[in-house]
């Protein structure tokens, strides 16, 4: 391997930690790139035959984030191995794999190994709590390890999980709301993925670029955005099932 690239759409910061922990099982991380912030969309990437890729992206009700889909784009590889990272809220990841496979090697790149790493739900925190807590992330560090034992010779493609066509988007739609604690610090602003929070007035958000990735919500030092109690308790009886068991982190080559 001539370098370690580590690539991450994380809003809620959970995706930065999987990826980095993946990496670092790999061996030394050469480069960090965060594609999150608004000013991440037009960074440009190039990598060798001989680098190796680590990309994640959250699962978006079982896809790719499309603000992640678009920024992917900017990244170019020859050939080069990549090992697709996707995390999920305790829930499921449907056909993120399948997507995030297909978006990278359209971009030259050899999905060697996939990653499934489980997160704390970006919206009902209480799904997945705290992960992925120290037990992931040593899991996740020996999951990039047995892959650097594979890496040897040309990248051979790795069948991940997921269906063609990919499921329809769903999901979206949720506002956070301000509070009074807002002390117009500007974090969020600069932290939001498509400049859903005008630099003037960070106390209002727009709600037609807003993509639900509730980053603003993780980033607020004074916890002054939130969304509606309505709102979290009919997606908590929704997901209440489906997210009940604890899901575990997954190899996949």
């Amino acid at each position: 391997m001539k370098k370690i690239t580590a690539i991450y759409f994380s809003p809620c910061g959970t995706t930065k930690t999987a990826v980095c922990s993946v990496a670092g099982g790999l061996g030394e991380v050469a480069k960090e790139v965060d594609l999150t912030p608004l000013s991440a969309a037009s960074t440009e990437i190039s990598l060798d035959a001989e680098d190796v890729l680590v990309c994640g992206v959250p699962s978006f009700g079982g896809r790719v984030p499309l603000t992640a889909f678009e920024r992917i784009k900017n990244l170019h590889g020859n050939g080069t191995a990549a090992v697709a990272v996707v995390t999920y809220g305790n829930r499921a990841f449907d056909d993120t794999f399948a997507e995030l496979q297909d978006a990278l090697e359209a971009q030259g790149f050899v999905v060697v190994a996939g990653v499934a790493a489980v997160t704390q739900h970006s919206i009902v925190n209480q799904f997945g709590a705290g992960r992925p807590n120290a037990e992931d992330q040593t899991q996740l560090q020996a999951f990039g390890k047995e892959i650097a034992e594979k890496l040897t010779g040309t990248p051979k493609r790795a069948e991940l999980p997921g269906n063609r066509p990919y499921l329809e988007r769903h999901g979206g739609g949720l506002v956070p709301m301000v509070s009074d604690a807002c002390k117009g610090c500007g974090k969020c602003v600069t932290h939001c993925p498509v400049g859903a929070i005008p630099k003037d007035n960070p106390k209002t958000t727009d709600k037609d670029l807003c993509v639900s990735c509730m980053g603003c919500i993780s980033v607020c030092t004074q916890k002054a955005r939130s969304l509606s109690e309505a709102a979290i308790g009919m997606l908590t009886e929704k997901l209440s099932k489906v997210c009940a068991d604890r899901k575990e982190n997954q190899l996949f080559f």
